[in-house]
């Protein structure tokens, strides 16, 4: 072959990159995955047998990709297949705040779980903003591995809440930045919901995982909610005496066969209890408390069968500066936890969870011992597809 031919040859090949280059770059990468969870259990507890919701949800995540820069998009709701009055799953809460707290909510068909939209960076991390997942969640959530029960003791869902207005767990009005760089990951998280009128921020949050290898993770998570200074200045709400903050550090260790995880909190005016307490001001108010908790998970897997086992902890801690308010020394939650888990099929699996309690609320009344039998049914397809622009 001639050098000018090997020369020819060469430019086609090179116009034929970029022009393949150029073509890439004109389409763009669709991405849909619409899915749905669908869980309903028996619960018996104190000599009844009810029918009950188990935070059933439906949900649509969107991802449009040109070259390395991607738009996401992502919406959950909850549905509500039951009409039972209550449920034992914190995950199933709705959002409140520290004024207001309903302790039997009446269940919608439908109510809002998340809903965020972001542009992912690549290598540079992804922001995301909306209502969604808290970076104090990403090392809570850890241990809270139950069907059911679980998650009681970790500050996430507090107050009988979503953890949203704290920020702690579905974050309302959030903006999060996650990145991971090797083994490292992190993230941090604002919340700007408009209604503090002497923040610029409502909150903010850090989180740091290590994976130590394929099959240990650690991980650390700070949490602080600002509230309106008057609020706690005035003594509006009992027990508040600054702005709720959470810290937590877990560990988890993952196996084809065995999971096991620990997980340790502090928060200080983050968690509230109605009581039963009047004044000229305040009829059957929120009583904030300062706590620790701690939790531990082990799950035992074989082909069609997991076998759960764990415990939680949440020793809420009295303050002397609240009067007229009597609180048991015992007031805690104290949940011994076991439960089996069975797969008959491809997206089907039946469950069973034991909550044997030994604890107290703040009136010194013991909590419910509490037998489920439930199903879940989780569905998910993936749609991918190019557009040429």
């Amino acid at each position: 072959m001639t050098a000018n031919k090997k020369h020819f040859l060469t430019i086609l090949l090179l116009v034929g990159s970029i022009v393949k280059a150029q073509q890439s770059n004109d389409t763009i990468d669709i991405s849909i995955r619409p899915y749905t969870s669908l869980r309903g259990h028996l619960a018996v507890h104190d000599k009844v047998m009810e029918l009950q919701e188990n935070a059933s949800r439906a949900g649509l995540e969107i991802n449009l990709k040109k070259g390395r820069i991607a738009f996401v998009a992502g919406v959950e709701l909850q549905i509500n297949m039951f009409k039972g009055n209550s449920s034992f799953n914190v995950d199933g809460n709705l959002d409140s705040d520290l004024l207001t707290i309903v302790s039997e909510q009446k269940q919608q068909v439908f109510g809002n779980r998340l809903g965020y939209l972001g542009i992912d960076l690549s290598k540079y991390g992804k922001i995301t903003f909306g209502k969604q997942w808290s970076v104090y969640r990403d090392v809570t959530a850890y241990t809270d591995r139950f069907n059911v029960f679980g998650g009681r003791a970790s500050a996430t869902f507090t107050g009988g809440t979503d953890g949203g207005l704290l920020g702690t767990g579905r974050a309302d009005q959030s903006i999060i930045y996650r990145n991971k760089i090797k083994a490292f990951q992190f993230g941090a998280q604002i919340q700007s919901k408009g209604g503090n009128d002497d923040k610029i921020i409502d909150g903010f949050g850090f989180s740091a995982q290590l994976e130590l290898n394929q099959n240990i993770s650690i991980g650390a998570a700070f949490n602080r909610a600002f509230i309106a200074q008057n609020l706690i200045d005035d003594n509006h709400i009992l027990g508040l005496s600054g702005h709720p903050t959470f810290y937590s550090i877990g560990s988890k260790y993952t196996s084809k066969q065995f999971d096991f995880s620990l997980l340790g909190i502090l928060q200080q005016n983050g968690d509230f209890t109605p009581i039963s307490y009047q004044s000229e001001n305040m009829i059957n108010p929120s009583y904030v408390f300062d706590a620790k908790g701690f939790e531990i998970v082990l799950k035992y897997k074989l082909n069609k069968f997991s076998v759960l086992g764990g415990y939680n902890l949440y020793v809420p801690e009295a303050k002397k500066s609240v009067e007229n308010i009597i609180i048991d020394k015992n007031f805690r939650r104290s949940d011994l936890i076991t439960g089996l888990e069975y797969y008959p099929m491809k997206y089907v699996q039946l469950y069973t969870e034991q909550r044997i309690s030994f604890g107290k609320n703040y009136a010194g009344r013991k909590e419910q011992n509490v037998f489920t039998l439930g199903m879940k049914l989780d569905l998910s397809k993936q749609f991918n597809t190019k557009l040429k622009l």
